[in-house]
């Protein structure tokens, strides 16, 4: 038995050195395209802003009327500007207010099919009075950069530059693909010839906020996006997953192949001895499990039916004080409302008591979860009866899940005002109050929720963080078991501790840190 669980343990060591290996590169390659997708992104807008810095240069000449046409001494200034310009490979061209060609270098260069002041383009720089970036007209560019003519508030005239794919300072390798695309979903990079599915464009615009894993035709891909400068554009790099991970695929099949040939002799000499003694584990492992899940059943269905018992015999007695009460009265629509709103809280703690979510960690200001969740307390009934105080410092930064956060504070806050409420209805505290703080101590945000209810029943203390145990009449002792799992799984605690006026529940998370 003991040689047979040596064996596992040296033939998992393999696979877990492998997985951790394999997440490193996953994590080295996400690094490496944020970096790559970045410096590309910085180059092409400061490519792109001395385009339009060379096309403002010469708008603001005074010389420059195009609203009355090009006349020779405009010819001749534009010609010597742009004539065959290196830096606008398709050429440039100068449009009248309503967008008709003045000039333009080559003469013949295209405009487009369609209209120039139907173009979103052309309508965003004269809303905006100021230069634009964006596809000429449709997607696989060129890419235009334009410059607005004004002249007391007026459009006078539009100075126009049209650059192809090919002149864009942004380069692929062979590991590597680019994709630039702009507000619209619209592709300029690879061509207009790439095919891709409608949500493939959406899938790309995700990558600015969080680089991560990409499918593409079957293939995973790892990607990552940034925005190209003061325009509207967006940059992002892909890379075969496949490419970071087959080095280490390769060696963790020659290592796992050398521990099973090593293992394999004498593991197979406790073989039968090694599947009676686990045939017999799992035979008291599943009596035993469905002993306390029988156990566990029972104990939720009684407390689910008191609950819903309680909240329909309480909507019961709303519907006939109802029917008798005069119009206009809202004691009966009150009852109603905090027996939903107690059927509400009780299904949504079962679905997620059920069904736990993944965290989804970003950069989460504190104080505007906290927030959030007084908010939607204050909506109670019996907050209206329980003064609530706040002292929330601001400024206080954490890495993690916001739903999960406001719902471990809302669980909290809950039980302090419901508790509230049921001590000044049996007359325990004729003023009952609950305070909410947030402050730092050190690199940890604290938060403090204290009441004067009268604290937790000294017998149910042992219990307090386990599933279904409640000494309440309203709730099913879910809160707080899913409020401490919410805030250990973002490295945090959650602890109670006995006042003598009532309980304190302090929630202590790390703060995010700072370069």
């Amino acid at each position: 038995m003991g040689l047979g669980l040596v064996g596992v343990v040296a033939l998992t060591s393999p696979v877990l050195g492998y997985l951790e290996d394999v997440d490193n590169a996953r994590e080295e390659l996400l690094g490496h395209l944020s970096n790559q997708a970045r410096v590309q992104a910085d180059a092409l807008g400061v490519h792109l802003l001395l385009l339009e810095a060379e096309l403002a240069r010469v708008a603001g000449h005074p010389m420059l009327l195009p609203e009355d046409g090009a006349s020779p001494a405009e010819q001749a200034l534009l010609d010597s500007a742009f004539y065959h310009s290196s830096l606008f490979s398709e050429g440039v061209a100068l449009l009248g207010p309503k967008g008709e060609r003045v000039w333009s270098d080559p003469p013949g260069m295209s405009l487009g099919a369609t209209p120039i002041t139907r173009r979103p383009w052309f309508q965003r720089m004269v809303e905006r009075k100021a230069p634009t970036i964006d596809l000429l007209e449709g997607e696989g560019g060129p890419l235009v950069v334009a410059v607005p003519m004004m002249s007391d508030g007026q459009l006078k005239g539009v100075l126009l530059g049209e650059v192809r794919t090919e002149a864009l300072p942004t380069r692929a390798t062979e590991e590597t693909a680019l994709f630039l695309m702009d507000a619209r979903g619209r592709l300029l990079l690879p061509s207009a010839t790439f095919s891709h599915a409608e949500d493939f464009s959406q899938s790309l615009r995700a990558l600015a906020k969080a680089p991560g894993p990409l499918m593409l035709e079957g293939t995973r891909l790892m990607g990552a996006a940034a925005w190209v400068g003061r325009s509207e554009l967006l940059l992002v790099v892909l890379e075969e997953e496949q490419s970071a991970t087959a080095g280490l695929r390769s060696r963790f099949l020659r290592q796992l192949a050398f521990h099973i040939a090593l293992l394999t002799c004498t593991l197979g000499l406790f073989l039968v001895l090694l599947r009676h003694s686990y045939r017999s584990l799992l035979a008291a492992e599943e009596r035993l499990r469905r002993q306390e899940t029988m156990a566990a059943l029972g104990t939720a269905a009684a407390l689910i039916a008191h609950e819903v018992k309680n909240a329909l015999n309480g909507i019961q007695a709303a519907l006939s004080v109802l029917r008798t009460t005069p119009a206009g009265s809202e004691l009966p629509v009150i009852g109603l409302r905090s027996q939903v709103e107690r059927l509400g809280h009780l299904a949504r703690s079962l679905l997620s008591f059920g069904a736990p979510r993944a965290a989804l960690r970003r950069s989460c200001e504190l104080h505007l979860l906290v927030g959030e969740a007084l908010q939607s307390v204050r909506m109670l009934p019996e907050s209206e009866t329980v003064e609530l105080r706040t002292s929330l410092e601001e400024h206080l930064t954490v890495q993690g899940d916001a739903a999960l956060l406001v719902s471990a504070v809302d669980n909290l806050v809950r039980n302090a005002v419901e508790a509230g409420a049921v001590a000044k209805d049996t007359g325990l505290r004729p003023s009952p109050w609950v305070s909410v703080s947030l402050s730092r101590e050190g690199p940890e945000a604290v938060l403090v929720v204290e009441d004067n209810a009268g604290g937790v029943d000294p017998r149910l203390e042992p219990r307090l963080w386990e599933p279904f145990a409640t000494g309440r009449a309203k709730g099913v002792g879910l809160g707080l078991p899913m409020a401490r799992t919410s805030v250990e799984a973002h490295g945090g605690s959650l602890t109670y501790t006995r006042r003598p006026q009532g309980s304190l529940f302090t929630l202590r998370l790390p703060l995010e840190r700072t370069s």
